[in-house]
């Protein structure tokens, strides 16, 4: 993961080279003109151009190694690999208006076991509050309504399978997402800073059987699982037109289930079986490389991992995606 880092972070100085300054309109001069995939995990911060969609495809191998318990502590567990597919469709209704869908399966591997499921759906509703202007604080401000649907796999799971089939929480969580950047002009580049805070109401999820949230033979009853919140501190900095660096910091936090109401069911040893999950936080780092083909298209590749967490599981990834607007 060291070296893997190291060289995410030296590749594009070796690839710097001199640009000539060109006028992108009467007294602004810069070396040229940026072109920029964004980073691959925060939200969007800018409205597709109508008639102009775009399709970001990626796929993602992460090891999940471990688990921080509810002191911040990690403790290694028996590695689960899983191959992470992904599909991010954007398009315009128009000017300020767009939408936003991220779709994905996941295929697990587990002490010889295999599972493969769709994961919940990311459905964005977006509005262009502002754009960036340049020599001054307004940024590009998009308020987005979140939806996430509930086409993941989260009851009835295999006792077999300790857990790789669960893909999913169950439930529709609704909520907006605030997300800003700002470009920033450099004497030979350019620099963009990217925020963006999210939190999320759940409906309640029906169980039945072994589930996400625990549960054993016979469970059947109702939770609603805790509000959600998501946050990203994120970069992007153009050694040239082409070659660019970025960054996703990420923050997750969950709320504790609500009480479960109904069966909880027995276990293997005929006990009573535990339903509903505590509290979680959840702290990433995502390190990324962009080489854009065009103004409209350009490949990411990079490296996901957590860097602290309570309650959370811990894993390290790398990812490929390629971003095509029409």
């Amino acid at each position: 993961m060291k070296s893997i880092l190291t060289l995410s972070l030296l590749l594009p100085s070796l690839l710097f080279s001199i640009q000539k300054n060109i006028m992108i309109h009467p007294g602004v001069e810069v070396p040229y003109i940026p072109w920029m995939t964004g980073s691959l995990l925060a939200p969007t911060p800018i409205n597709m151009k109508p008639g102009h969609p775009a399709i970001e495809p990626s796929i993602s191998i992460f090891n999940t190694y471990g688990e921080y318990d509810s002191s911040w502590k990690l403790k290694s567990k028996k590695s689960i690999w899983a191959i992470n597919p992904l599909v991010d469709f954007q398009f315009a209704f128009t000017e300020n208006t767009g939408l936003e869908t991220i779709a994905s399966f996941i295929t697990s591997f587990k002490d010889g076991k295999s599972s493969t499921y769709l994961q919940d759906t990311i459905v964005h509703l977006g509005y262009q509050i502002a754009d960036d202007q340049k020599d001054s604080w307004v940024p590009d401000l998009r308020l987005l309504f979140q939806t996430i649907f509930p086409t993941g796999k989260y009851r009835k799971l295999s006792p077999s399978k300790k857990g790789i089939d669960s893909t999913g929480q169950g439930a529709y969580f609704f909520g907006p997402n605030l997300s800003l950047q700002k470009l920033f002009y450099l004497p030979c580049n350019f620099f963009v800073l990217h925020c963006s805070f999210g939190y999320f109401f759940p409906t309640k999820a029906k169980l039945k059987g072994f589930n996400t949230y625990g549960g054993g033979y016979k469970t059947k009853g109702k939770l609603r699982p805790g509000q959600s919140m998501a946050a990203f501190f994120s970069g992007e900095y153009s050694f040239n037109q082409r070659w660019v660096f970025a960054y996703d910091t990420a923050f997750f936090h969950q709320r504790k289930s609500s009480h479960f109401r109904g069966n909880p069911g027995l276990t293997k040893e005929r006990t009573p079986a535990k339903v509903g999950l505590p509290s979680s936080t959840q702290i990433s780092f995502a390190p990324q490389i962009e080489y854009n083909f065009s103004s409209n298209s350009g490949l990411i590749m990079g490296t996901w991992f957590t860097l602290a967490g309570r309650n959370s599981k811990a894993f390290a990834s790398a990812f490929l995606a390629y971003l095509y607007v029409f």
